[in-house]
């Protein structure tokens, strides 16, 4: 037929108020006909129902006989097909102009109807037994007569005579059976119709009536620009039309929104959770699924790391009577403030918040907002006008059962979700080609299904390999050549993503830089997507120009918020993470850095929900893996919280040596894990195989003093912090020239050298032990040679340029003792009288005849700022003990001076004038 001769058949439809869904879906059907194969261009369809437009009640409204022919609109016995649905109600009854009574004006409808033998009736009755509510409610009467009613009817002369059926009522359970059988025979039912039509008739049937309130169904050319395939996104409300494959998953999520208010969508990633409650189950809300849900208000929003923000966002959107003030300031009470807002709305009004990737309230938000989230969520199961929707994945359920609130809720309002069988699958396939005019080569669809598989995840593949196939496609006819060009549905996300990236000639790195941000990878080494906020001005170019040209391929998606200046971006879907191959190698090859990396940002955030407590801190090893992993992967750290909770293990314990109330026993243990874990402290290890000496500089005498052992003046000098090592005197004898002879030169010829003997403290950060007074100056005149030309400024004024005017050596006896008792103040000991505290290890400590590492007592400094000069270890000093004014006594074999006591005395050695004496050669082995 030309386009003039489509004929317009007249479809009634009829029914009470009590089958919303059912009369919705007729109307989708009747409207997607006109496009369907075989149908095309040869019909168009005038859908006629009496329903009140003007109505405001819950339930739909029906006009009665009088009203409707006053309006014009065709009787039921005047159109081509009635369409009549039944299931718990039969309506209110009214008195016709003529004086007679009817029970309901869908019989008056379904009566008229059979009046005309031109015109086929079709009666549908849903045989799941209605709830009449609660029986005290104050329709429970009402509903249970309605019921029987209805049952009355359908027992009476109009479908039975004589005992026997006069008339067929085709039953079904539940909407989504109503779907399929009804739309099987409308099909049927027009395509009768249409090979009966003469062409006079058709030319007759040519033109549709100008009237209002009529629905109009006509074949329409789909978009060419638009794709019938979602991709990556889910499907949303605007997609009800080509949504297809979960009308039993719909029912039953309708009936458990309607008898919980608390419900979550859990699946698997890629199973279609946000599609089911986007393109399913709010058009059946928008339709009256549940009574008065057509007026509800619908606010959809994603936690993200601000729930309560996204949440205020999306109903100030909504709600524009609310402010985003009002509703964050009443977080306990949100509750009461959106019910406000629907104080003029009918009494059958709610809201409805609709919250995508549940999950990200546990990922990505604190504990105290998932926390105080979680206990509004348990106000709204108790509200009556406000009611949840979430989708949240499988595997992040338990970590919502952490929370008290959503255990409880989940226990009733968890909705599982499968991924689609094949059935499904197909409908999913080729049902939007329908409606988009496409056709497939024989049995592609058959292997895009074999392809597809059960696998979870698989069904975001399908979806994507058919957006992709429909954009490459330029004839309308999917063939097998385009689909193994695309790689199939297993390789066309990777495909895409390739082909990109080499059209952006860009070095690996720059993935890397991108989606170690984007991911996340659990224990199990599974890496999942996780959103990121970036600030696009700060990006590098090659880091920008990637996610804009990924998003532009729908590989990514990104929303920007202009108040912020900030784009958030997150991966589309996680196929891409396992089938774009060269991410997926790297992923792989560098899963545990990107464990590593997540497990202490978990971590972190954990320690500042619990009030930072110490030993939820990591130790060392765990910091040092950390590292490795950020410099791996290039991460930088932008997170206060992290920043803070990575803190090297060593910081904390030079702050805990600080607090002087810390007992020796544990200022012990600090030093043994400082060795094990590496001593950052300037002054006390190596550097490029070097003594790393701190030197502090000490004030002269300004003339002679006299000491207990002599008149002396003391120059100005510099001072080591610390006691030397054992690394930083392991570094004389493994640098080769221990054995030298220029450092043993005039010793007795026994002792050059002198070997070393075996240390009772072997670590790094201990205090070089069993060393004898040769040992040290040999060791300052090597470390004398190594620093050479070494200039350090005295506040003297003086310039000490190593080498030259000044030499590395053991300190003079009256150096030494200057420096500990702070010159004329003649303290007794550095710090000044002994005390409580632990300020040194001498056998007070009680740490049983052992060194600490150096400086574990800075309480116990010098004014200069030199430690264990009291304790520990004694020290040697350069002069004769006898003979204090000899000084270079090296082969006279005399006892030299020894200072500052050790571990091993008692707090008398300790003082600063204290002096001990033994041979030269003696190492204390």
């Amino acid at each position: 037929m030309k386009p003039k001769q489509i004929p317009y058949l007249n479809i009634f439809l009829s029914s009470p108020g009590d089958v919303p869904e059912e009369r919705a879906i007729a109307r989708k059907i009747m409207k997607r006909l006109p496009n369907r194969y075989g149908f095309k261009g040869r019909v168009a369809l005038n859908i006629i129902a009496w329903e009140d437009p003007e109505s405001g009640t819950a339930m739909e409204a029906t006009l009665t006989p009088q009203e409707a022919i006053k309006r014009g609109l065709p009787l039921p016995s005047q159109c081509d097909i009635v369409i009549v649905i039944l299931w718990s109600r039969l309506g209110t009854p009214f008195t016709d102009d003529d004086g007679q009574r009817y029970e309901s004006g869908t019989q008056w409808e379904l009566l008229d109807a059979l009046k005309s033998n031109a015109t086929r009736t079709y009666i549908y009755q849903r045989t799941e037994k209605p709830d009449p509510g609660d029986i005290d409610a104050p329709k429970y009467d009402e509903n249970v007569a309605q019921y029987r009613r209805l049952k009355v009817f359908l027992a009476s002369d109009v479908f039975y005579q004589n005992g026997e059926i006069k008339r067929v009522v085709q039953q079904y359970a539940s909407p989504s059976e109503f779907e399929a059988l009804f739309e099987l025979r409308f099909e049927e039912i027009v395509g009768r119709i249409l090979d009966g039509l003469s062409e006079d008739d058709a030319l007759s049937r040519a033109q549709p009536p100008n009237i209002p309130h009529i629905d109009t169904a006509e074949t329409s050319d789909w978009p060419p620009d638009k794709s019938p395939f979602p991709g990556l996104r889910a499907f949303t409300e605007d997609d009800a039309d080509i949504f297809f494959g979960r009308g039993y998953e719909t029912d039953a999520l309708v009936r458990h929104v309607a008898a919980s208010r608390f419900v979550v969508v859990v699946g698997a990633s890629g199973s279609g959770k946000s599609s089911l409650v986007g393109a399913g189950l709010i058009p059946r809300l928008r339709g009256n699924a549940i009574t008065g849900s057509k007026d509800w208000h619908i606010v959809r929003f994603n936690p993200d790391d601000a729930p309560f923000i996204n949440m205020a966002d999306a109903l100030v959107r909504e709600l524009p009577s609310l402010r985003l003030a009002d509703i964050l300031k009443a977080r306990e009470g949100v509750v009461e403030v959106i019910e406000s807002a629907l104080s003029d709305a009918p009494e059958w009004a709610e809201t409805l918040l609709f919250i995508d990737q549940f999950e990200e309230l546990f990922t990505l938000a604190s504990r105290d907002d998932a926390a105080a989230f979680a206990q509004m969520l348990d106000a709204i199961a108790k509200s009556e006008r406000v009611r949840v929707v979430a989708t949240m994945r499988h595997d992040f359920y338990h970590r919502a059962v952490e929370y008290p609130q959503l255990a409880e809720l989940l226990r009733s309002g968890s909705f599982p979700l499968a991924i689609p069988k094949r059935d499904a699958l197909r409908q999913m396939i080729e049902r939007p080609a329908e409606r988009a005019g496409l056709m497939f080569d024989h049995a592609l669809v058959d292997r895009i299904l074999d392809d597809t598989g059960d696998e979870p995840g698989n069904l975001a593949l399908m979806a994507y390999a058919l957006d992709e196939l429909y954009k490459l496609d330029d004839d309308r006819h999917l063939s097998h050549d385009e689909y193994e060009q695309l790689g199939g549905v297993q390789g066309a996300i990777g495909t895409r993503a390739e082909n990109q990236f080499k059209v952006l000639d860009m070095d690996d790195s720059v993935i890397q830089q991108v989606f170690h941000a984007l991911i996340e990878v659990d224990e199990r080494g599974t890496a999942t997507r996780r959103r990121e906020r970036f600030q696009p001005e700060s990006l590098p170019d090659d880091v920008r120009r990637l996610i804009e040209a990924f998003t532009a391929e729908r590989l990514l998606t990104a929303s920007y918020d202009e108040a912020r200046g900030t784009a958030t971006v997150e991966v589309a879907h996680e196929a891409i993470l396992r089938r774009w191959t060269r991410l997926a190698d790297w992923i792989e090859v560098t899963q545990d850095d990107h464990r590593n990396i997540s497990r202490m940002k978990r971590e972190a955030r954990i320690w500042d929900e619990r009030g930072r407590l110490e030993h939820l801190l990591p130790n060392a090893e765990t910091l040092g893996e950390f590292a490795e992993s950020c410099e791996r992967l290039g991460v930088t750290i932008d997170d206060n919280i992290l920043e803070a909770f990575i803190e090297p293990e060593q910081e904390r314990l030079y702050r805990e040596l600080e607090i002087i109330e810390t007992p020796h026993q544990r200022r012990y243990a600090i030093g043994e894990r400082l060795a094990a874990i590496g001593d950052i402290r300037e002054g006390v290890g190596v550097i490029n195989s070097l003594p790393d000496m701190l030197w502090l500089p000490v004030e002269g005498s300004n003339g002679v003093y006299k000491f207990e052992f002599g008149e002396f003046e003391v120059k100005p000098f510099f001072i080591a912090k610390y006691l030397t090592t054992f690394v930083q005197f392991q570094a004389f004898i493994d640098s080769g020239e221990y054995g030298d002879l220029r450092w043993w030169h005039g010793f007795p010829e026994k002792h050059q050298p002198q070997q070393s003997g075996n240390v009772t403290n072997g670590n790094s950060n201990a205090p070089r032990d069993t060393i004898s007074w040769y040992q040290a100056v040999a060791f300052g005149r090597w470390m004398t040679e190594q620093f050479k030309g070494l200039e350090l400024a005295h506040p003297s004024g003086t310039i000490f340029r190593v080498g030259d005017t000044a030499q590395i050596r053991i300190p003079t006896e009256w150096e030494w003792q200057w420096t500990a008792m702070n010159g004329t103040d003649q303290r007794e000991y550095p710090w000044g009288k002994w005390d409580k505290h632990p300020r040194a290890n001498t056998t007070e400590a009680g740490i049983n005849d052992r060194s600490t590492a150096v400086g574990m007592y800075p309480q116990g400094a010098a004014v200069c700022g030199s430690l264990d000069m009291s304790g520990n270890l004694r020290e040697w000093c350069l002069n004769d003990h006898s003979n204090p004014e000899i000084i270079d006594g090296y082969n006279n074999g005399k006892a030299k001076v020894l200072r500052g006591g050790a571990f091993s005395y008692n707090r008398i050695g300790a003082r600063a004038s204290f002096r001990y004496a033994s041979n030269p050669h003696y190492d204390f082995s």
